[in-house]
Order: C-alpha cells, then sequence, then structure tokens
C-alpha cells in the first residue's frame, strides 16, 4: 500500500471553492489594514469618510425590487458596503483599477472607454441600484458610462450619480430622468464643486426641484 504523503490530494469544486473564498477573504481583511491609496494619474480621488458611510447607508436603505448593486467607479463606497456585510444585499464593483481584484467575483474589470465590454449576462437587466462617479469630467465619459447604465439597468432600477457639478448639462443629455439633490459629497482634497442627482425621490439625499442648479 503506498503511504498516504505520496497520495495527492484532490478536493472537491465545493470545498476548493470555500478554500479559495477564504483566502479571498484573509486578503481583504489584510487589505483593509493597508488602505489602497489613490492613483491620481487614475483619476481618484477617495471622498471624506462620512461621505462614502453616508453613501453606502443610501444604497442599503433605498434599494428595492431586488437586491442587486453595482458601484461603478465608486470603489471608497463598495469598501464600505463590503465592511457592513449586508446579506440581503448582492453587491458588486465595476473598477479600472485592478488593485481592487482583492474582492474576488464581485470586483468586475471596467474600461469606460469600452462601456459595453465584459458585463455579465447575470447582471445584465438586472440590477437595482447603480451609484457612479465617472472618472472624468466631460461629456464623453458621461456618455459612454450612460451606455453601461443602459446594459445593466432596468425599468425600476435606481440610480445615483456623484460628480462635479460642471458635469449638469451633459447629465441631462444623456441621463435625462436625473434630479439633483440636497446632500453634497465631499473630498478632502479636492477644491470643486461637487453634487449628487438621483433618478427617485429619495428621503435620505432629498431632491430638489427638478432641473435646478
Amino acid at each position: 500500500m503506498s503511504d498516504s504523503s505520496d497520495d495527492e490530494i484532490t478536493l472537491s469544486k465545493e470545498s476548493l471553492s470555500a478554500l479559495q473564498d477564504f483566502y479571498k477573504s484573509r486578503e481583504v481583511e489584510q487589505q483593509d489594514k493597508f488602505e489602497i491609496s489613490e492613483d491620481w494619474q487614475l483619476s481618484q480621488f477617495w471622498y471624506e469618510e462620512e461621505t462614502s458611510n453616508f453613501v453606502a447607508n443610501v444604497i442599503e436603505q433605498e434599494t428595492i425590487g431586488g437586491n442587486i448593486v453595482v458601484c461603478l467607479s465608486t470603489p471608497s463606497i463598495y469598501k464600505v458596503l463590503h465592511k457592513n456585510n449586508n446579506l440581503l444585499l448582492n453587491n458588486n464593483l465595476f473598477e479600472f483599477d485592478k488593485r481592487f481584484d482583492i474582492y474576488g467575483e464581485k470586483f468586475h474589470f471596467y474600461d469606460y472607454n469600452h462601456p459595453e465590454d465584459g458585463i455579465s449576462e447575470q447582471l445584465k437587466g438586472n440590477v437595482d441600484y447603480i451609484c457612479l462617479d465617472p472618472p472624468f469630467l466631460s461629456e464623453e465619459c458621461i456618455e459612454k458610462v450612460s451606455k453601461t447604465i443602459a446594459l445593466l439597468r432596468k425599468p425600476t432600477t435606481r440610480l445615483l450619480l456623484l460628480t462635479g457639478r460642471i458635469q449638469w448639462e451633459n447629465i441631462q443629455k444623456h441621463l435625462p430622468e436625473m434630479m439633483i439633490c440636497e446632500f453634497e459629497p465631499k473630498h478632502p482634497r479636492l477644491q470643486n464643486d461637487f453634487f449628487c442627482c438621483s433618478n427617485y425621490e429619495s428621503k435620505l439625499l432629498v431632491v430638489e426641484q427638478v432641473g435646478f442648479l
């Protein structure tokens, strides 16, 4: 009989998947101890902690009709959602920065220059809430990101967009259902005038007069 130490150990698919999830979880825990720093070349500027916590709470409180959430180019908000570990939500991160692949299958590589690439069939037309902050303050960026939203959304999908106020005219053109909210996101290192808008009457964000700026 062969010595057991000479035999190959074969795990079932379920056991292997559980083991991989365990190691990914350990990686995330370790990464949380050492914050992923902003990469300004990727136009990354994290929100103030208070902003990220507030927006994550909005998503948790105001997602309706299902449980699928997409954070599009908003990794600092996704990180709060991940930490909160709300089991009622299926949170996903669409992000260009591959450092965030520590989140495993919840990370979806996203390049706004190719807005229709790499979107899984499971998410197409099935997302219930999309929180987005397009990486650049340009009409081109808003236009391309809106194409991604069109693929992900369904008629009841709630949208929350955070960006520079200078983008309002472009937002009206490409996402005309959006309404300006009273809540203003804060960035500790930027002086630009930021605002947010949604396509639904949010009790937490407080929608202002439609189209008023």
